[in-house]
């Protein structure tokens, strides 16, 4: 099932406990008592629980959060309420969904497992037989453990996040695993669905919520090379707010103008539109006819936009850091070439530091297309794994992450700084 299937079956009056498996976290030291009670998510983790939270946002206002104690768990469950939209959302840690689980007797006996290495054999073995040294019967385990989640069922939504050893016991004495196998073990953000539908009958199933990067933690993460967008990052404005602001001085409702906007930005960035031709082409599609001044004056407000007074003095305070740090430097934006030479001259300071630059324009590409990426990872010299990307849009973020790249949506210096020292830690 996925995370869209799932969200039918509630659209369609079914009640839904998800048992979701933890976001990404650090590698776990197997000699560790508390099985990684400390271990937080890592920046990939927390962006992919968000993620998670928005697909399920149309719930928020019928949904209640569990969480096993653990520190991985209890960020998992948060960062996906406030995916949702939850401003302060209550997670409720409960120690059967963390180390005193329904399934174990005895956690010692089961570090001793993590300590051999053999830990899937021992779940596999568990699994088919209904025992295992350390662990209480699987189908008991299993009954107890449907009972405390009916019991906390109050609304269409149950999100419950917990640990994959548990979500494969419970779906798999359910019936709902049909292959045990390392391929097919719940990756992080992946788990199962409890269903209840309307006429009471009940559905089990494994949910993929496609968001997964693996299941044994993530290693440090190695990068080399950090790059960077031009407007929303280096910049202070984002666009086309100034844009917006002139439109609405001349009584025009920016709506009407939006789609045509971003219809055309990418053309014009490409280099296979002038900006002249953008707006042109614009108000034909809003069926309005601008005279000489609104034209004139909404044209220079975009070129305003790369101005003295936008310059992002804090994102150039960090783009040294790096630079100082042994980083190399790259700069990718979406520009059209006309804008160019402005940018060169008044972002001097910020293309000085640079390794490697591509804008768009100049290369009749532009940004979410793979090969704009490919391109600057060339220029620059570094492997594509090595390399983070900031930008303010997520589409040019995942474009990034497609060409196997990090990076990191931005919003301001100081959350592009601490997130990128939770990447590299």
């Amino acid at each position: 099932m996925t995370i869209e299937e799932l969200a039918g079956e509630l659209r369609r009056g079914a009640k839904a406990a998800f048992l979701v498996r933890h976001a990404e976290r650090p590698k776990m030291d197997h000699n560790d008592p508390s099985f990684g009670d400390a271990l937080p998510l890592t920046y990939e983790g927390r962006r992919t629980a968000l993620k998670l939270g928005g697909m399920l946002k149309e719930f928020r206002g019928d949904a209640a959060f569990y969480a096993s104690p653990l520190l991985r768990t209890r960020m998992t469950a948060e960062c996906i309420a406030r995916g949702m939209g939850a401003d302060s959302p209550e997670i409720v840690a409960d120690e059967l969904l963390g180390n005193g689980s329904f399934y174990y007797n005895d956690p010692r006996e089961v570090l001793e497992l993590f300590k051999r290495r053999d830990f899937f054999k021992a779940c596999f073995e568990y699994f088919t037989t209904g025992r295992q040294k350390g662990f209480n019967d699987l189908a008991e385990a299993t009954d107890l453990f449907e009972r405390w989640i009916d019991e906390r069922f109050t609304g269409r939504l149950l999100l419950i996040a917990t640990h994959d050893l548990y979500i494969e016991a419970f779906f798999h004495s359910r019936g709902a695993v049909d292959e045990l196998t390392r391929e097919k073990w719940v990756r992080f953000l992946d788990g199962g669905a409890v269903l209840v539908r309307p006429d009471g009958s009940r559905r089990y199933a494994i949910v993929r919520s496609g968001l997964s990067t693996g299941y044994v933690g993530a290693c440090r993460v190695k990068i080399s090379g950090a790059v960077f967008d031009f407007g929303g990052v280096m910049t202070t404005s984002v666009m086309p707010e100034r844009v917006r602001l002139r439109t609405a001085e001349f009584g025009i409702d920016w709506n009407r103008l939006a789609e045509g906007f971003a219809r055309y930005r990418r053309l014009m960035d490409g280099g296979f539109m002038t900006i002249e031709e953008m707006y042109d082409n614009i108000w034909a599609d809003a069926d309005i006819e601008p005279g000489g001044e609104m034209r004139a004056r909404i044209i220079e407000d975009d070129y305003a936009s790369y101005l003295d007074d936008y310059r992002n003095l804090e994102t150039l305070a960090f783009m040294r850091e790096l630079k100082a740090a042994g980083c190399r430097i790259g700069i990718l934006t979406n520009m059209p070439p006309a804008m160019a030479p402005r940018f060169r001259k008044t972002f001097a300071d910020f293309i000085e530091l640079a390794d490697a630059m591509v804008i768009s324009g100049e290369e009749r590409m532009f940004k979410p297309q793979r090969r704009i990426y490919e391109l600057l990872r060339r220029r620059i010299g570094l492997p594509a794994e090595e390399l983070c990307f900031f930008d303010d849009v997520e589409a040019n973020c995942d474009g990034a992450r497609r060409a196997g790249w990090r990076a990191i949506e931005f919003s301001s210096a100081a959350q592009a700084r601490e997130d990128f020292k939770m990447l590299t830690s």
